[in-house]
């Protein structure tokens, strides 16, 4: 009896055993199971830019974005630039997003209206005036950096959008050890190829529709734009100052309305712009990024500039190309999604702000309750200035100070001092060759 009852003591407490190691065996599972689920939420899902990702890195606010992308298609629709003549709205388009990507247009069977040769998109690496021309070539090369031109016209837009390509550009550049110079500027290049303008790279900026480029062209101008006689920036170069300037609705709300004067004249000057630097797109690597792309396509649109960037294809003094370290550059190109959605993603990436600001502009009154006055006037101004530059073929395009008023403190004013190209003598970088050039620079339209 007492051999009977102490087997089946042993038998229920083995029976116990069993039970507890299987249950310890479901929950240790159970929990490695909620630690796949959790890296998987974090790396998948939270990485990849849904909506639950507030830092609003790569999606930013998704409804936001998508009310923002809405209105630019009504107010595209409402503010025509050209309401009985299409195709000069098309040509325009044409002209304001004109690149010359290498490897793509310059391969074709293009002829530059200059040259009257093949078009070439060069990417020469300038050697500056500074650099003393006594060294030998080896110890000049050493010195030489490529420079990048961010180009935009005046805005808080356009400010926000190269202040987040060159931070960018800065940590990849940081990331693969590659020195080089970013310039963001609303100075237009000067007339000639690399070796005068004295940039490696372009990259425009265009802010579309026009209507929201001029709104906010003249909100930055009466806010933002300073006098830039008085700044002297890296090398005395022409730079727009404070690229972490943001529109607020106090800016908004106590800047005074322009009047249609000022819409037409800025309109103007913004085709102007895009007249210049259509030219410099017929022989010059440029790459063109417009908003509604940004806002629809933040890291493919990264990911694209970073390709035209860092791409292997520098045109150094003395050598066709930069080949320190070319195996390993090779390799560059195959990062750059990844660097672009980890740019993206991050806090420092997020496009919030641009949201932000645009937000504010699409609900202006100027380009709602009083958008008819503004687009009557708009087409008028668009209307004249295709035929003045040709629809913007004219060589060289129209002078930035045809049209504007000698007055330091308006809108215009201070915009067309801001485009004026490069064209200083103590610059170590551009060469001032063409006379109209030096005109713009004395304020000149006739230029006789």
């Amino acid at each position: 009896m007492v051999t009977i009852s102490s087997s089946k003591a042993s038998a229920r407490r083995r029976n116990g055993r069993i039970k507890l190691v299987a249950a310890s065996a479901v929950l240790l599972s159970l929990i490695l199971i909620g630690f796949y689920l959790l890296h998987w939420f974090t790396s998948s899902v939270l990485s990849s830019g849904s909506s639950l990702n507030t830092t609003g890195g790569i999606k930013g606010s998704p409804k936001s974005k998508q009310r923002i992308l809405q209105s630019l298609t009504n107010l595209n629709d409402l503010v025509k630039l050209s309401p009985n003549n299409a195709e000069k709205e098309s040509i325009f388009l044409s002209t304001a997003t004109k690149e010359c990507i290498p490897g793509r247009d310059d391969n074709g069977k293009e002829i530059n209206p200059t040259t009257h040769r093949r078009r070439e998109c060069l990417r020469h690496v300038p050697l500056g005036k500074h650099i003393l021309t006594g060294i030998d070539l080896e110890e000049r090369m050493k010195r030489q950096r490529p420079r990048i031109g961010i180009m935009i016209t005046p805005g808080y837009i356009s400010t926000t959008i190269a202040d987040w390509i060159g931070r960018a550009l800065k940590q990849t550049g940081d990331s693969i050890h590659m020195d080089i110079e970013i310039i963001t500027t609303a100075h237009v290049p000067v007339y000639g190829y690399g070796k005068s303008h004295g940039y490696s790279k372009l990259i425009r900026v265009v802010t579309l529709p026009l209507p929201l480029a001029v709104n906010d062209a003249y909100y930055y101008s009466m806010n933002d734009l300073t006098d830039n006689n008085s700044n002297e920036g890296s090398n005395g170069s022409f730079v727009i100052h404070n690229l972490g300037a943001i529109l607020d609705e106090t800016k908004l709300k106590y800047t005074a309305k322009p009047s249609s004067q000022t819409v037409g004249s800025i309109t103007e000057l913004l085709l102007r712009w895009h007249c210049r630097l259509s030219h410099v797109a017929a022989h010059t690597a440029e790459l063109t990024l417009t908003l509604d792309n940004i806002l629809k396509h933040p890291t493919d649109t990264l990911e694209t500039i970073l390709t035209f960037v860092w791409r292997q294809d520098w045109e150094w003094e003395g050598h066709n190309h930069n080949e320190n370290k070319s195996e390993e550059r090779d390799l560059y190109p195959k990062i750059w999604k990844g660097a672009a959605e980890e740019f993206v993603a991050s806090k420092g990436g997020s496009l919030q702000p641009l949201l932000y600001q645009l937000s504010l502009l699409l609900q202006d009154g100027l380009l709602s309750s009083d958008a008819t006055l503004f687009g009557d006037t708009l087409q008028r101004s668009f209307a004249n200035e295709m035929t003045k530059s040709k629809d913007m073929s004219s060589w060289p395009c129209p002078s930035f100070w045809d049209g504007v008023d000698n007055d330091y403190s308006g809108a215009a004013y201070k915009i067309a001092n801001e485009m004026t190209p490069n064209c200083k003598d103590d610059d170590p970088y551009a060469r001032c060759t063409v006379k109209k050039d030096r005109c713009e620079v004395k304020k000149d339209a006739i230029c006789k």
